[in-house]
């Protein structure tokens, strides 16, 4: 597995967490305060590229640098929100 495979994964594993903190944090649909859930996807993502680029910064030729901040960022949106609502319908609807 090369360095932007591990990139990939852990922008998933990332947005997986985020999205169990912000559903954790009680943001969804009905709350004023939803557009706060969003913002702790935007910081997990801040931070997946802080600790990508201090691990594999150096590892990864210079004209794919580029990549260590879009690589996997459709994934990340996807599985945030997924999660996200996931949690919120199992927790909120019973």
């Amino acid at each position: 597995m090369d360095a932007l495979d591990k990139v990939f994964w852990i922008r998933i594993s990332l947005a997986v967490i985020a999205g169990f903190v912000a559903g954790a944090l009680g943001f969804f649909s009905t709350n004023l305060n939803s557009i706060n859930g969003i913002g702790i996807g935007f910081l997990f993502y801040i931070i997946s590229y802080i600790v990508v680029r201090a691990l594999y910064g150096k590892s990864i030729p210079t004209t794919e640098r580029k990549r260590l901040a879009t690589n996997g960022i459709g994934g990340y949106i996807f599985m945030f929100l997924f999660i996200w609502i996931l949690y919120n319908t199992i927790v909120y609807s019973l």
